[in-house]
């Protein structure tokens, strides 16, 4: 009979068998992931797996897969209205005084910083909230004290953008804490014990040794604390880029594969100490989890700190050790702990990816096990140390690759459904790259350990490991650069504008064919840029080569260089020539050494654009007035597509307005595409008149509030039978020419849709 037939069960029913707790967690999980679209569908499907698990092996093991199913959902219905109604309960609460404790090290750019706390006293005593404050990040465990209220959690505004608020959620957080003129520097009370001060300087300590004797901000230095601490560099995305398109940018976070080799490092050692393993063991586990926390105690590492122990474990209690075992314990716990954190992508990844290795990689290793073969006629005891070297290569060469591929086909799921990205070189850039990670991490580690001993040891062991940070960008950008190596899994095929909608009054949108061209019409400020706009365009496959900029405002210009190190930007059009704006310099004079054509509005008629369409140049500002407010200096764009004409009139205000009709300008168009001018006054009358839309996309932010959208101005425009978009309840607008040659203009947040005729 074949293996499928041995037994009642057959091959699955041995497996379960033999790893009983990792069948419960994957019943509970699935359980858990079906309970938030359908809470008595998930009810059933424990059930009918419970079934399943009586026919497989016995009526013990449908019972107990059925009864983790059921208590699963249980606590993660019951978790799931606990935090809703504390949300729900903070939302409506007055704010006034609160006190909190930092769960982490607050994060931040500049002088803004946010983290998750816990409030301490009153009625929302216990609850989660994200804290946000100016002036010095505290640490975890600081008791911050500030006058503020709660704001929901943010969600997403565009397409394909992170969803912080499901993030948020993941961490059980219920709402934002914004203290009262956070905005405009107001700085919340912070105190620091002495416990939570000491373990600052223990992180700090740990941080300044693995990079003592580097420049802090040289690429080395950034490399080696991104891989050792998971301190992600905050304005390297070039160099973000080459690790996310190669498939190693797990590397920048403290997980599991981090875990791992700090554990095999310590065994090693231990064991060349001649310590017993039962005693190894014990000792093994505080060094594993103190460098989880030393590292900030990132939720992969916890999890693999915990999956450790429970793998570890089994030599202690001497029993033998399984990975899929080990991992169902860690698994089973979370879920029926709270089952919340199943949502989160690298949750699922962290187990993903272990549980295919697990799996898999026997069967991935077969595949390459013509390279591990000795020679024929050749016994190991008869080789020579060039032999044996060259066979031990060979053979750990064909396990890397075996590892590689079970983890590359059982990530490559989840990549794709998450991030819209499979990375099929990883399974080569793992070989390469996970032992220069393991050399950098030694080395790290060996920095720590001499670094108050022998501060110069450590520098020139820190000099040493700088070569090997240096390698692992050179091996990311080699793989990153491998045609086919990386792909994006589309999400647009068809031609369509969107108009991004960000914070603070920024614009930015992006018009493509679906296929290969795009080209970005402003950019965003740089935050916009970095956290909204290049996470959609990645998320959605869209890689613009060009860039139109309607005005020297750094909310529009998306930090210079940040933009062009992102994407292969070949071109950008000028509004103006010369700036005060340290960005806008950024973009008329570093772009051209990076190999960028630079052209000014006022030299172009015409600019060809995607999907056969064409961007007119209807006015551009006086090259003269350099000293002119930004919002006077605006550009004015008219996009010509499929017979519909858009007009971009950006942050440009009444005195643009009538410069373009004082000189007889035809600025006919079907839709007004609008940002907010620092005035106020913008579309009057006379103008509204003679360019006669159909609809008008308007921008709102809430702060500042020369941001806002009048809603007065808003009935105005419909009283006129003009359609509006107000992009504060709208989000992205995204604007298509349907089958039937009609303008569609769909909402993101309030999934809203204007269908525009000819006229």
């Amino acid at each position: 009979m074949g293996r499928l037939g041995r037994g009642k069960g057959g091959w699955v029913a041995m497996v379960a068998g033999r790893h009983p707790l990792f069948f419960a967690a994957v019943v509970a999980a699935c359980c858990v992931l079906l309970a938030e679209r359908h809470l008595a569908g998930a009810l059933g499907v424990a059930a009918g797996l419970g079934l399943v698990g009586g026919f497989l092996r016995n009526w013990r093991t449908g019972l107990a897969w059925a009864c983790c199913g059921w208590l699963a959902v249980g606590v993660f219905t019951w978790r799931d209205a606990a935090r809703y109604a504390v949300e729900a309960s903070l939302l409506h609460s007055p704010g006034g005084e609160m006190r909190g404790r930092m769960l982490r090290d607050g994060k931040g750019g500049g002088d803004f910083w946010a983290g998750p706390a816990l409030l301490l006293g009153g009625r929302q005593a216990g609850a989660k909230v994200w804290w946000q404050g100016t002036g010095e990040a505290p640490v975890a465990g600081s008791v911050v004290v500030a006058y503020g209220n709660f704001l929901p959690l943010p969600g997403m505004r565009n397409p394909g953008e992170f969803d912080q608020a499901a993030w948020l959620r993941g961490l059980g957080v219920a709402a934002v804490f914004q203290p009262s003129g956070v905005k405009d520097g107001v700085k919340s009370e912070v105190t620091t014990g002495r416990w939570a001060a000491c373990g600052a300087r223990l992180r700090q300590g740990f941080r300044t040794a693995v990079t003592a004797g580097l420049d802090e901000n040289s690429q080395s230095a950034q490399v080696i604390r991104a891989v050792v601490i998971g301190e992600l560099p905050p304005d390297a995305d070039e160099l973000v880029a080459a690790f996310r398109n190669s498939g190693t940018l797990h590397a920048f976070s403290v997980s599991g594969l981090h875990v791992a080799m700090v554990g095999t490092i310590a065994w090693f050692l231990l064991r060349l100490a001649g310590v017993p393993r039962r005693w190894a063991v014990l000792v093994l586990l505080p060094l594993v989890f103190g460098y989880s926390w030393l590292t900030g105690n990132s939720p992969p590492a916890v999890r693999s700190a915990w999956m450790a122990a429970v793998f570890l474990g089994a030599f202690v209690s001497r029993r033998r050790p399984d990975l899929l075992n080990a991992l169902g314990a860690v698994l089973l716990a979370a879920t029926l702990w709270d089952g919340r954190l199943l949502f989160q992508p690298g949750v699922q990844l962290s187990y993903g990816v272990v549980a295919a290795i697990a799996l898999g990689a026997n069967t991935a290793m077969r595949l390459f096990a013509w390279m591990a073969k000795p020679e024929l006629y050749l016994p190991l005891a008869k080789m020579n140390r060039r032999q044996q070297a060259w066979l031990w290569l060979r053979q750990s060469v064909a396990q890397s690759l075996g590892v590689s591929l079970a983890a590359g086909v059982g990530s490559a799921p989840l990549t794709a459904y998450h991030f819209g990205m499979v990375t099929p070189i990883s399974v080569l850039a793992g070989v390469i790259f996970v032992p220069l990670v393991f050399v950098l991490l030694c080395a790290s580690l060996l920095a720590v350990v001499c670094y108050p001993l022998a501060p110069t040891v450590t520098n020139w062991v820190n000099r040493g490991n700088a070569w090997v940070a240096d390698a692992c960008v050179f091996t990311a950008e080699k793989f990153a650069a491998v045609p086919g190596g990386h792909f994006q899994v589309r999400q647009e095929s068809a031609p369509f504008l969107r108009v991004y909608d960000l914070e603070r009054g920024a614009g930015a949108a992006c018009f493509s064919d679906g296929k290969d061209g795009a080209i970005l019409l402003d950019c965003g400020d740089p935050h916009g840029f970095k956290r909204r706009v290049a996470p959609s365009l990645r998320r959605l496959g869209i890689t613009p080569d060009s860039v139109v900029l309607s005005h020297p405002d750094g909310r529009h210009l998306g930090g210079g260089a940040r933009v062009w190190k992102l994407f292969p930007i070949r071109q950008v059009l000028l509004p103006v020539e010369k700036s005060r704006s340290p960005a806008f310099r950024a973009w008329a004079e570093d772009a051209p050494a990076a190999g960028i054509e630079t052209r000014q509005a006022r030299d172009v008629r015409d600019l060809p654009m995607p999907d056969g369409a064409r961007l007119e140049v209807l006015h551009f500002p006086d090259p003269l007035a350099q000293n002119a407010p930004a919002d006077e200096r605006v550009a004015i764009f008219r996009l010509h597509w499929r017979g519909w004409k858009l007009l971009f009139t950006s942050d440009a205000g009444v005195s643009t307005e009538m410069a373009m009709l004082d000189a007889h300008q035809d600025v006919s168009a079907d839709v007004i595409i609008a940002g907010k001018h620092e005035g106020g006054a913008a579309l009057g009358d006379q103008f509204l008149d003679a360019v006669h839309p159909q609809a008008i996309v308007a921008s709102h932010s809430d702060f500042p509030v020369t941001e806002k959208l009048d809603p007065q101005t808003v009935d105005y425009w419909r009283s006129r039978g003009i359609q509006v978009i107000h992009q504060g309840e709208s989000g992205g607008v995204t604007v298509r020419v349907d089958r039937a040659g009609n303008l569609r203009l769909e909402g993101f947040v309030d999934q809203s849709v204007m269908i525009l005729k000819r006229r």
